[in-house]
């Protein structure tokens, strides 16, 4: 480690501001040597220090008086508290009672059962706090208002509380009253702090004496309660918390530390003998939150925040006889390693994948953590003047990979336990607050354009804003916010790819077009990281507007039984089931997907822009089956294009007795029909159920209605809006003799609550399909096709057919899909890559696109080494697969490969010499007759997508 010393000059004055400068020195020079975050030496500033270090009491007053906003939020603040400060002064007794609190008992030791409340044991010579009845918050009844609440509430029949349906006040034992005890008094401190604020600002001792009552009330009885105990010694244990069955969850905490940091005079000058006994309760939430929760994703950041609370009001470790201050629980949280509490580097990089910077948790949860991670840095800078956001590199790159999560109408994929909802541009404020802070212009000007540009995007998705002022967020000491518009606003296109891969959290995107109307877009989730879901591969695809086949969320709770044993399920998702029975842990999980091949390379610039494609595996665990899913959009004009998705399935042990293909759509009508466009004579079906072996999951598809046909049919699903086109999506699937069509419905989408939709739609339950295949589906695959449109944007697909000869491998596709223009598809694809020729197509590879449109022609390898047709064809130099597309439109030729090749145009030339040219350089034909058939081919290197000419030279 490299030692520095700074020098102050004589007389040089140690308080906190004047030495800041210092600190900052030390900070960025001891960066470069190690990780360790350097912390002040002493800790001298005064109380309160919760508050920023440039916000100023008397300014603070002076605002009050001249500036009307702030004078009616402060108004706001003491309204909300003086009914109560008032009563205090005649009622001291009144508002205390309230507390939850083991009044009768003074019970010390509480025991739980797994993650609801059991009893409480033990005798303290003063009232204890109350622990909280359970973990789950979906509970029958409502938290009472303080008025209601009985005093000195202690009573061995639980909770007096009124029920949400019938509307009747009962008690309720105390193991199914969820989050109430803890509610009731996060609230009760929380007018406390607000009085204690307010006494800090004008002096008024009512205001103190009615926060110091409560306060102190529960922080003593709080220093005789123990650490609860699971009687199930299980995983319960190493989450508690004080308060709360999660220390995630201790609410009340940081009521208290602010009520304690506004009163620390009044304290002092009053009960100096019990400034002891608060800080055994403070440093007691400390050491529960350091030693219980999970260290590996978001609680260890929201652990790390309430202990820094908490440091901001201890005083420096040599007040300290032990010397565990302020310095010391920052040093554990910022820099030291435990069993459950990491420190920030250490989270940093298990967390992030340095080269994408996605975090490994659901988008809901990773677009959090990085506001988080700011959230905290900016604390510290704000009462610590510590810049601790050199010490995150990963974080800048982080926030700028935010957008690849949005659709084309600018909400975020929903895979796992995330809701649809706008990108939260938090982190971007947050990180120009920290560039203003420390003069980093560069990094202002950077998040300042990529936040302008989300803001430019014509929805509300500017999050950073704020409605009506709340007096508590001048004390951060940020002020009056706003984005530099003078900085010009970035491009959306140098923030999001046409594809990408997240492989820390597997995940795939394919988009064509960023247009919210003619944008389309696939996103494709296995199951890696944290907050993810059991669904093998699950897709969502978007169309005219909308998530049309949406993630099915997170249902009421993750502790209800809608979340267990639905929407964490296969059944939920736009996936294949094996056996009814494929299964693996949800929440934290293991099972990613393989990327065999995409086009383009994630991230790559110079491809050809009309086609993409993915072709993932997937091991299924449960059922030891083999899981392939190629998916790819063919953009057909300007607002036109489809999907296509294959998905081959197989148990290893060849002992399938199913597989389903499970497909939800946004929409209230569903219509199943022939090729001819007749509906299809559905009847009443009692399968997809437990009773026949399946997951319960199943259970929770009703309304169920289904076919057996060898015939391809269609799917229509219809979505309409009042004031709104509806909008279609058509699915084509090919028939099999041993396949069964259900049309069933499905629970309603718990991702959607947003206005994406409107209320009716989102909460409507979903028009979905399964389609049952008896035996395997690998050498008979699900092949389906989808378009999305709307009345002004009819469809465009005019008919879907499988092609089908003799000699084709088993599971080998080729699929013919014809459009109302003279355009005709055909699209080709194999498990494994063999060569095959199909009509006058020659093909070697596992995907490839031949697309005709009158005299035009273009022909798409994914992934293969050949594609041959009408005398023009690419072959990939080597044996290694990949990618590279010829496109013919007139006199036009356009070319790209990833790989070097060989490419052939047909020899129409008279004598002489035929030569290419590119980027100005020339490269020479060879002139070839083979079979009768005369071609020029040119060895080519890797070229971006560009146009190119071939001229002819007579000797």
């Amino acid at each position: 480690m490299t030692h520095h010393t700074i020098l102050l000059k004589k007389g040089t004055a140690a308080s906190w501001s004047n030495s800041a400068m210092v600190l900052i020195l030390l900070f960025f020079i001891s960066a470069k040597a190690n990780a360790q975050i350097v912390l002040p030496e002493k800790i001298d500033r005064a109380h309160p220090r919760t508050l920023a270090i440039d916000v100023d009491k008397a300014d603070l007053l002076s605002k009050v008086k001249t500036d009307p906003e702030v004078a009616e939020a402060f108004i706001r603040l003491k309204k909300n508290v003086d009914e109560y400060v008032d009563r205090h002064v005649t009622d001291p007794e009144w508002i205390v009672s309230r507390l939850q609190m083991y009044w009768k008992t003074h019970s010390t030791d509480v025991y739980i059962n797994a993650g609801v409340y059991s009893h409480a044991e033990g005798h303290a010579p003063v009232p204890t706090v109350r622990f909280t009845g359970a973990r789950d918050y979906v509970i029958d009844h409502l938290t009472p208002s303080i008025e209601d609440i009985k005093p000195y509430m202690d009573d061995e029949r639980g909770i007096w509380a009124q029920h949400k349906t019938t509307q009747e006040w009962e008690w309720v034992p105390q193991a199914k009253t969820g989050r109430i005890i803890e509610n009731i008094n996060a609230k009760i401190m929380s007018l406390a702090n607000d009085a204690a604020l307010i006494y800090w600002l004008e002096g008024d001792e009512k205001y103190a004496k009615f926060a110091a009552d409560i306060f102190d009330t529960y922080m003593v009885g709080m220093s005789y309660r123990s650490e609860p105990i699971d009687i199930t010694k299980g995983h319960h244990q190493d989450i508690v918390g004080l308060t709360s069955f999660q220390v995630i969850k201790e609410g009340v905490l940081e009521e208290l530390v602010g009520c304690y940091d506004y009163l620390y005079d009044y304290l002092l000058a009053t009960a100096p003998e019990q400034m002891p006994v608060y800080t055994v309760s403070l440093r007691k939430f400390a050491e529960i939150i350091i030693k219980n929760g999970v260290p590996f994703n978001n609680w260890n950041l929201f652990e790390a925040q309430f202990v820094a609370e908490i440091a901001l009001v201890l005083e420096d470790d040599s007040f300290y006889a032990d010397g565990k201050g302020s310095q010391y629980y920052l040093d554990r949280v910022l820099n030291k390693t435990e069993a459950r509490q990491w420190s920030l580097d250490k989270l940093l990089g298990y967390g992030y994948d340095a080269n994408t910077g996605i975090w490994n948790e659901s988008p809901g949860y990773s677009m959090n953590m990085v506001r988080d991670f700011m959230k905290l840095a900016l604390r510290l800078q704000n009462t610590m003047n510590l810049d601790i956001v050199p010490y995150m590199p990963v974080l800048p790159k982080a926030v700028k990979v935010l957008p690849q999560y949005m659709f084309p109408n600018h909400y975020i994929v929903g895979f796992g336990d995330t809701h649809y909802t706008y990108l939260n541009t938090g982190a971007m404020r947050d990180m120009v607050v920290n560039a203003r802070k420390f003069n980093k212009p560069e990094q202002e000007r950077e998040f300042t354009a990529l936040a302008n540009m989300i803001s430019s995007l014509g929805e509300e998705v500017n999050n950073s804003g704020r409605g009506r002022l709340d007096f508590r967020s001048l004390l951060d000491g940020e002020g009056e916010f706003e984005f530099d518009k003078s900085i010009p606003a970035a491009s959306l296109k140098d923030y999001v790819t046409q594809t990408f891969y997240a492989p820390n959290v597997s995940w795939l995107v394919q988009r064509n077009g960023l247009d919210p109307k003619h944008g389309l877009m696939i996103s494709q989730a296995g199951s890696l990281g944290n907050h993810m879901h059991s669904n093998g591969i699950a897709m969502e695809l978007y169309g005219k507007g909308y998530v049309l086949a949406p993630e099915g969320g997170v249902g009421r709770s993750y502790f209800q039984s809608d979340y267990l044993e639905y929407y964490s399920q296969f059944p939920a998702h736009n996936t294949v089931a094996v056996d009814g029975i494929s299964k693996y842990p949800e929440m934290l999980s293991t099972h990613a997907f393989s990327v065999d091949a995409m086009y383009p390379e994630a991230e790559r610039d110079g491809f050809y822009p009309e086609i993409s494609f993915s072709d993932l595996y997937f091991l299924e665990p449960a059922t030891d089956a083999d899981q392939n899913r190629v998916m790819s959009i063919v953009r057909t004009g300007g607002s036109t294009g489809y999907y296509v998705d294959i998905f081959r399935s197989r148990r290893r042990n060849e002992a399938d007795k199913y597989h389903d293909y499970f497909y939800h759509n946004l929409g209230q009508e569903l219509v199943l029909a022939d090729r001819s466009g007749q509906p299809l004579q559905l009847s009443p079906s009692e399968r997809l159920s437990s009773a026949e072996g399946d997951l319960t999951a199943y259970d929770y598809l009703t309304d169920k209605q289904s076919v057996q046909s060898a015939e391809a049919f269609t799917a229509s699903y219809t979505m309409t809006m009042e004031g709104e086109e509806s909008v279609r999506m058509d699915m084509w699937m090919q028939g099999d003799e041993s396949r069964e069509m259900f049309k069933v419905l499905a629970p309603p989408s718990e991702a959607f609550r947003s206005k994406m939709v409107p209320q009716e739609i989102s909460e409507a339950p979903l028009q979905t399909m399964v389609v049952r295949q008896t035996g395997e589906a690998w050498t008979r695959p699900f092949v389906a096709v989808y378009e999305p449109s709307t009345e002004s944007e009819p469809a465009t697909i005019r008919s879907v057919e499988v092609v089908e000869q003799e000699d084709f491998a088993d599971g080998f596709v080729a699929l013919k899909i014809e459009s109302l223009t003279d355009r005709t598809d055909l699209v080709l694809s194999s498990d494994t890559a063999r060569s095959t020729v199909v009509q006058d197509i020659s093909f070697l590879g596992t995907y490839g696109v031949v697309s005709t449109e009158g005299e035009n022609l273009a022909l798409f390898l994914g992934a293969g080494t050949k594609l041959e047709k009408a005398g023009y064809g690419i072959q990939i130099v080597g044996q290694d697969p990949s990618a590279a597309t010829l496109v013919i439109a007139g006199d036009s030729l356009q070319l790209t490969t990833d790989a070097p090749a060989l490419i052939s145009i047909p020899d129409t030339f008279k004598k002489g010499e035929v030569y290419m040219m590119f980027d100005s350089q020339k490269i020479r034909g060879i002139r070839l007759r083979e079979k009768g058939k005369k071609t020029v081919d040119f060895e080519v290197p890797v070229i971006s997508f560009q146009t190119f000419q071939v001229q002819h030279q007579k000797k």
